[in-house]
C-alpha cells in the first residue's frame, strides 16, 4: 500500500507527542514493506528526501511565522497566525503537489493545528480516501487543549465555535477517523464531528510506545523515602501547581519529588512554590533513566489530555502512576485509588500520602500495566492502522482523480 501521512510538523521539528507518533508509525509501516511518505510544514521548503525509509516532503509554511517561534510572539501576532492557518493557500497548494507526486492509495491526516482544514476536501477531490487521527482538540478549540487561563473548559467558548466552523464543514470529507483515546473521540462526536463516518470506521488506537533499554530500577528499600516523579512540560494546564499544592499537605518526611521538564516561563515561580519541600528540579532528563530512578509517577493535568504518553511509558518500565481522572490518563489507569479528580489538590495529596504510609502498595498500581503494554505495542498499533486503512479503502466510493492542473479550492470549508 502507498500511504501518505499529513502532519503539521515532523521530526526533527517537533512540538509534542503527535509528531513523535507520526514518525514511529511511518517507520513501522515502511519496515513492513509499504511505500510511506510524510508531508509536513517546515521552516524551509525542500525537495523530498528519504528519512529512515520514509519519503518526507517539507512544504515550508504560509503562516506569518513558524509555530516554533510562538513563545516569542505577542498576542496580535498569534491571532494573525490562527487566522492564517484557516486559509493557508500556500501550504494547501504544496500539500496537493505532494499528494500528486507521491500518488498514495490512502492519506492519514494527523494534527492539523498548523494546517488548513481545507486539506480534507482537497484530498476528496483528488480521489484519495482520508483517515484522520485525533491527537488534540484543534477542531474544537483555538489552543487545541480545551483549557483556558489554567482551567479546563466545560464547553466551547464563542471564539472557539467561530474558529471551529471551517473544521466542521471540511470534516465531511473524512472517510474514517481514529483517536488516541476514547474521551477525545466521544467529545468530537458529541460536538457533531465525523457523524457521517460509519461507526465501523470510528476506532480508538493508542499511540505506539517503543520499549526502552532494559530497566535498571531497584525496589524501594525498607525505610527509604518514596520518590515521586513528574515528567513533562512544566505549566499550569499540566497540573504542576496542583501537584506542588498537594505536596504541601504531605507528611514532612518519608517522601521526595523530582520534577523533570522545561517551563516556557522559567522555573522561578515553581521553585518559590516548592520552597522548603523535598522537591528537586532535574531539568531535561532521559525518559528511561528518569523513570528507573523513581518509585511512582504523578500525572496531574487539569485538561483532558487525549492520550497521556508518560503513563504508558511508566507502565512499560514497571512504575505505577497516580493520575487525574480525565481523558486518556483516566482511560489507561482505570478506576480506583490511583485516580483523582482534576485540580483536586487534597485528593491528590491523599493518594500520595497513602503510598508514603504504605509503600508496599506500590505494586498494586501495576494491575493494568500488561494491558497498556499490549495496547501500545508498536507492531499491534501498526496492524490496527493497516486494518483501518483497508476498511476505509473498501468503503470509499469510487471518485475520479482530479486533473494535475486543478487548483486547490478553499470555498468548501467557508462557514
Amino acid at each position: 500500500m502507498r500511504i501518505l501521512h499529513l502532519s503539521s510538523l515532523y521530526p526533527p521539528e517537533q512540538v509534542g507527542g503527535a509528531e513523535l507518533m507520526v514518525e514511529t508509525l511511518a517507520r513501522l509501516q515502511a519496515d513492513l514493506g509499504h511505500a510511506v511518505a510524510v508531508a509536513c510544514a517546515a521552516r524551509q521548503a525542500a525537495a523530498p528526501v528519504v528519512q529512515d525509509g520514509v519519503t518526507v516532503y517539507r512544504t515550508g509554511y504560509g503562516t506569518p511565522f513558524h509555530i516554533l517561534d510562538w513563545p516569542q510572539r505577542g498576542r496580535l501576532d498569534r491571532m494573525r497566525y490562527k487566522l492564517a492557518t484557516q486559509w493557508n493557500r500556500q501550504t494547501l497548494a504544496r500539500m496537493a503537489a505532494a499528494v500528486r507526486d507521491f500518488a498514495p492509495d490512502l492519506v492519514n491526516t494527523h494534527s492539523i493545528s498548523e494546517l488548513t482544514p481545507a486539506l480534507w476536501p482537497m484530498l476528496r477531490r483528488l480521489g484519495v480516501p482520508v483517515v484522520h487521527t485525533l491527537h488534540d482538540f484543534t477542531s474544537l478549540c483555538t489552543n487545541g487543549a480545551m483549557v483556558r487561563d489554567g482551567r479546563a473548559c466545560t464547553g466551547q467558548h464563542l471564539k472557539c465555535r467561530i474558529y471551529a466552523a471551517p473544521h466542521r464543514r471540511c470534516q465531511r470529507a473524512v472517510s474514517a477517523v481514529t483517536a488516541v483515546g476514547s474521551d477525545i473521540l466521544a467529545r468530537h462526536l458529541a460536538a457533531g464531528f465525523f457523524d457521517a463516518v460509519p461507526p465501523s470506521l470510528r476506532r480508538v488506537i493508542w499511540n505506539p510506545i517503543a520499549p526502552g533499554a532494559p530497566s535498571t530500577r531497584r525496589l524501594l528499600a525498607p525505610g527509604a523515602p518514596v520518590t515521586f516523579g513528574y515528567l513533562g512540560r512544566i505549566e499550569a494546564s499540566k497540573g504542576i501547581d496542583v501537584l506542588l499544592d498537594a505536596c504541601r499537605r504531605l507528611p514532612p518526611q518519608g517522601w521526595q519529588l523530582t520534577i523533570a521538564g522545561r517551563a516556557l516561563d522559567g522555573l522561578d515561580r515553581y521553585r518559590a512554590r516548592a520552597d522548603g519541600l523535598p522537591v528537586s528540579f532535574a531539568g531535561f532528563a532521559g525518559r528511561d533513566a528518569f523513570l528507573d530512578g523513581i518509585d511512582c509517577l504523578v500525572v496531574p493535568p487539569i485538561w483532558p489530555e487525549p492520550f497521556g504518553r508518560t503513563v504508558a511509558e511508566a507502565y512499560g518500565r514497571g512504575v505505577p502512576v497516580i493520575g487525574t481522572a480525565a481523558g486518556g490518563i483516566g482511560e489507561q489507569i482505570g478506576p480506583g485509588p490511583w485516580l483523582v479528580s482534576p485540580g483536586d489538590a487534597p485528593a491528590l495529596a491523599a493518594a500520595m500520602a497513602r503510598i508514603v504510609a504504605e509503600p508496599g502498595r506500590l505494586a498494586e498500581g501495576l494491575g493494568r500495566a500488561a494491558t497498556i503494554r499490549a495496547g501500545t505495542d508498536p507492531d499491534a498499533v501498526a496492524t490496527a492502522y493497516l486494518d483501518l486503512y483497508a476498511a476505509a479503502r473498501d468503503a470509499a466510493r469510487p471518485e475520479s482523480r482530479s486533473a494535475p492542473t486543478e487548483r486547490p479550492q478553499l470555498s468548501e470549508c467557508r462557514p
